[in-house]
């Protein structure tokens, strides 16, 4: 399929819901697994689910929208999926911003349901195709080799203290080869951070409401007890606190710099959980 050029979906669809029904006649096109017995306009409470099928694998909730996936469509994405005790969640739009990528992969990491981000992209001709984004680790990807640094070893083997502890799978391998090593607490994901020349710990703030939430957990935070700052783009909210002006080129200082990321992110990651926010 010639997908060169294409066209918005809003230019083929009438309406979302007409997308939604044609999803829910062609579910094999997204390659989650087998369902069938697609119901569209699922009742969920008192709300509705854009898709809810059944199969032999579980059930299956589809949120699907035009344009680029907004919060508001995953974070219902999330409840229906939770109270219809999915085992596949879908969301399913024409393009998505990092942060939604790396809240998707985080919660393929700490739940027991499958997240997809599904690009759905459109030609002239009104032919449909759809890219996996972001999907769960299967076994033929667990097995591919992935390089990453030997600094981390000690690090995610406990040796360190046992919160960044880290199954060593594909997934967390490319983690760690991007020089990141986190854990998500309170919808915020407490990073540590390496590069070439500095070490870092960086908090991400998901959406919805990012920024008041960023406010209320920062007030754990006295500027004059802990050293951050604000980076902000127009899709992302973090924070760094900084660590040490040294990186992974600054071999001869490695276990100060372990030492210090895993007492700090543990001070952190601590203060966020024994909070009420």
């Amino acid at each position: 399929m010639n997908l060169q050029k294409t066209v918005p979906l809003s230019q083929i669809y009438n309406r979302e819901e007409d997308f939604s029904t044609d999803l829910a006649d062609n579910l094999d096109a997204l390659e989650v697994g087998e369902f069938e017995d697609a119901e569209t306009e699922s009742k969920v409470g008192t709300r509705r689910a854009d898709i809810v099928a059944v199969g032999e694998a579980g059930t299956l909730v589809v949120e699907n929208q035009f344009g680029e996936a907004d919060w508001h469509h995953w974070g219902r994405l999330e409840a229906y999926a939770r109270l219809k005790e999915a085992t596949v969640a879908a969301l399913v739009a024409e393009s998505f911003e990092d942060l939604m990528e790396v809240t998707c992969r985080l919660r393929n990491e700490d739940s027991s349901i499958n997240w997809y981000l599904i690009q759905a992209q459109a030609n002239a001709h009104e032919e449909l195709s759809f890219h996996h984004i972001v999907r769960p680790i299967d076994i033929q990807t667990e097995k591919a080799d992935v390089e990453y640094s030997e600094f981390w070893e000690p690090i995610f083997q406990g040796e360190l203290g046992e919160l960044f502890v880290k199954p060593v799978s594909h997934r967390n391998k490319r983690w760690l080869n991007e020089g990141w090593l986190g854990k998500p607490i309170r919808q915020v994901g407490v990073w540590l951070r390496l590069t070439d020349v500095e070490c870092s710990i960086e908090l991400w703030f998901l959406e919805p409401n990012a920024v008041e939430h960023r406010d209320r957990i920062m007030a754990l935070f006295p500027e004059s007890d802990y050293n951050y700052k604000y980076k902000d783009t127009s899709r992302d909210k973090t924070v760094i606190f900084p660590v040490l002006n040294k990186g992974e080129k600054d071999r001869d200082h490695w276990y100060e710099m372990r030492k210090k990321l895993v007492e700090m992110g543990t001070d952190i990651y601590n203060k966020i959980n024994e909070s009420d926010l």
